[in-house]
Order: C-alpha cells, then structure tokens, then sequence
C-alpha cells in the first residue's frame, strides 16, 4: 500500500548545500537501512524521502519522508509515483547501499530543464571497478510523462531521447558494494508492452558471463538496433560485440568494433582492455604495450561507458612493466616498476622486487640494484639465518653483479657472510676474488695463507 508522504515545513530547507534538490532513497530490502547515512543525507537534501516496504522505522529522523510500498510493486512504478509528488523541480534517485559523492553534484545555476547529469555507479571488487551509467537526477516539471520505463530496471532512455534532453559531460558519481542488475527478472521485464532497451544490455551480459558467446551477442546486435539510445549505453554494446568475438577468437572482427568504439569516444577502457588480451594472445608484444599504455594514460579520467571495467593502478603498473619488457623497452619497463614502488610505498611483493632487480642489473643501474638487493635479502644475511635456497639465490645475484664488475658491493657481502661461517670455503674463496679484483691483495694473500 503506499501511503504517500508526510509533509514538512519548508523551514528545513534553509541551510542546506543542496537545497535546490529531492534526495529519493528507494530500499529493496529494510536490512539497507542505515539511520546514520540517513541523518547524513538530511542535512544534504531540501527534501529527503525513504521508500521502504513496510512500516516506518522508529529510528527514522523527524524531518525525513517515508514511502511505503509493497513487496510487488515496480520499482520503476514506485519512482514515477514519487517524482509526482516531491517539493522540487530535481529529483535524484538513490538505492539500497549507494553513497554518492556530494562534491560531485552540479551548481544548481548551471542546472538546464533540458541537461541532464548522468550518474556512474562504481562498483569496486578486488583490483577491478566496474562502471555503470543511469539516469538518477531528473526534471519533474517537463510533463507529466512516466520517467522511468521498465519493472525494476527503472530505465530513463526513452523519456531522455524522446523529450530532446541533452547529457551533460560531468557525472555525478555513486558508490556502491551490492549489485546494480542481479535483481532484474528478465521474464518479468519482457512481459511488459514498452520494455526498456537496456534489457538488452542486462541479458547480454549475463550471457556474456556464462560463456553464452553467440546468445550474448544476439543481445548486444538487437540493442544497437534501436533508434533511441543513450550514448554510454550505445558504447555498452558495441563493446559487448567486441567482448563476444574475442571470446570466440573472431579477433579481427573484435579488434575493428574496439576501433569504432574507440573513435566514437576514447574515453573508455574495455575496448583497450580487448585490444591488449588479443595482441598479448598473439604475442605481438609491441602493440600490447601500445595499447595498455594509452589505456594507462585514461585510467585517473571519466569512462564514457556503461558496464565498462578499470583494472587497478598497481595491476596496470604490474602488466605495462612485463610487457615493456616482453616489447624490448628495458628502461620503459625500469619507470614503471619506479612508478609501481612508488604506489605501493614500497611495499612491492618479491616476485615484482626479484623482477626489478634482475632489470636493474641488466640497466647497469648499481645503485638501484643495491637497493633492491637490500630489500630482498636483508632479512636473510647475517646476522639473521639463511636457508639454502636463500644462500643460492644470493650467490646468484652476486655472480651477475661480478659480471658487470660491481666488486665492491660484493666484496662487503662475502666479507659478512664469511665472517658469519669462517669455516665456509666457498664463501672464503669468493671473498679472495672480490679483494684480488678491488686491489686489496695484501688482505687476499694473508687469507690464501690461512687456507689449509
């Protein structure tokens, strides 16, 4: 039943940074209700209005709305209802566990009946954000036409395109942890007269992660079919077309949609993300590195693209140095491995340490190899105990740094180590070689003088 909306003295809007907006939390379920962000959000929004199933939380502040409905309603029903009935002439829709950034909203003066911000939820999960783009703040006062089109899939295409409104440049930005598609019933949603077209993209997509290549891009093709579209969504599917033929090692044809894609607007990152695994696949090694490096170039900015996905900094750091390595660019891949330290704080696992300083030797860079000698092996030279494989991994290291005549540094390690093990001829030997090589000969020959 929905029960409507308690009323509220303009009074609360005085003070607020966005007094100019309605602030819509729609909860799917009451285990999102989160009192706190919502005593938050209050002092945000002109109006805040919480639309939940079933009674009023007792918890719920003063000055807050609550909507009621129930359990089977339409989502997209419950919003058009709620943008008939609030305060003001912007609306903007929240869900579930979202937080948006506030610092990302526009100025209310630059504000256009006609220019709609979009929103782009991020959904971060290990080293991988994924993006995808809604319409969340709208008009109200255009007409009375139905916003969102759709059961639960609250889809904003066809009023967006057939009411002229254009798509401002800047986001708003959303945050969230839940999925923004896992509830969408695609049964449900094909049983209406006027289905949303990013059902399609919904639908591809799952077939997309079920492996369903041919079915997947069946979905992405009759999306792009459609007249109206919103521009994110567009990339969306040619995307998915791309992501479909690479799958299936149709490469050529994946490799021409990431070039359409990509001269449409290069701002996004899936089509570079395709371009990379097939030239990797292929082991052309340089235009892997060409391509992840443009992609690394975009990675602080905007994608322009719905259900896109930006592999992390220190994974992009990870894959542009094995590559430039793979590609021949020794001092490119030192940069990135510079840039990887740097990140990270030098907190940088020992596979990647190991990588650098075998790099750092071959660069003929000593005191970077130094340095990351150090870091490797520390903890395992005297005084500390070292194992065996230790103690071979460091006689290795110090056989390339005697090749590029690096004998002092050595000469300190073999002293330490066979001051730790006198009885260690090996190290004795190694020691004897180190001083010979760095003219200290009368300590060599007392040392020979002491073998037995």
């Amino acid at each position: 039943m929905e029960t409507g909306l308690k009323l509220i003295s303009d009074i609360s809007r005085n003070g607020k940074s966005l007094n100019w907006l309605t602030g819509v939390l729609f909860l799917s379920d009451e285990r999102f209700y989160n009192a706190e962000k919502v005593r938050l959000w209050e002092t945000y929004f002109s109006e805040l209005i919480v639309a939940g199933i079933g009674k009023e939380p007792e918890s719920l502040p003063a000055n807050v709305h609550w909507y009621e409905y129930e359990s089977d309603g339409s989502r997209s029903e419950i919003w058009n209802t709620i943008s008939k009935k609030v305060n003001n002439s912007w609306v903007f829709f929240l869900e579930d566990d979202e937080q948006p950034r506030f610092s990302s909203f526009p100025e209310a003066q630059s504000l256009e009946n006609t220019q709609w911000p979009p929103a782009i939820i991020n959904i971060q999960k290990e080293s991988t954000t994924y993006h995808f783009y809604q319409m969340r703040l709208v008009n109200v006062t255009m007409n009375e036409d139905d916003i969102f089109r759709g059961h639960h899939l609250t889809d904003a295409t066809e009023f967006v395109r057939s009411h002229g409104i254009n798509l401002s440049s800047k986001p708003i930005i959303i945050e969230r942890e839940s999925s923004v598609y896992s509830h969408i019933d695609i049964d449900q949603e094909l049983s209406l007269k006027n289905q949303a077209p990013k059902l399609y993209l919904v639908q591809g997509n799952r077939y997309l992660q079920e492996k369903k290549y041919v079915r997947a891009a069946a979905q992405f093709r009759q999306l792009l079919k459609k007249q109206k579209l919103l521009p994110f969504d567009r990339l969306a599917g040619v995307n998915g077309l791309a992501s479909c033929f690479a799958e299936q090692h149709k490469w050529e044809k994946a490799l021409s949609l990431t070039k359409q894609s990509l001269e449409a607007e290069s701002f996004q990152r899936l089509p570079y993300l395709i371009q990379f695994r097939i030239h990797e696949l292929r082991k052309d090694w340089q235009k892997a590195f060409d391509v992840l490096k443009q992609y690394y170039e975009r990675l602080s900015l905007f994608s322009s693209a719905s259900f896109d996905r930006k592999i992390g900094e220190e994974k992009s750091l990870v894959n542009l140095a094995n590559i430039a390595l793979k590609a021949g660019h020794r001092a490119k891949a030192t940069d990135y491995f510079d840039r990887l330290f740097s990140f990270k704080r030098g907190n940088a696992d020992e596979a990647m340490l190991e990588k650098a300083l075998l790099l750092s030797i071959e660069l003929n860079n000593l005191e970077r190899s130094v340095y990351l000698f150090e870091r490797i092996f520390n903890d395992r030279l005297p005084p500390c105990q070292m194992d065996a494989e230790s103690r071979e991994q460091i006689d290795q290291v110090m056989t390339m740094f005697m090749k590029k005549d690096w004998y002092d540094y050595v000469s300190t390690i073999y002293k330490k180590l066979h001051d730790a093990h006198p009885e260690d001829q090996e190290y004795k030997r190694k020691l004897i070689v180190t001083l010979t090589k760095t003219n200290r000969l009368d300590q060599a020959k007392k040392m020979v003088a002491n073998i037995v």
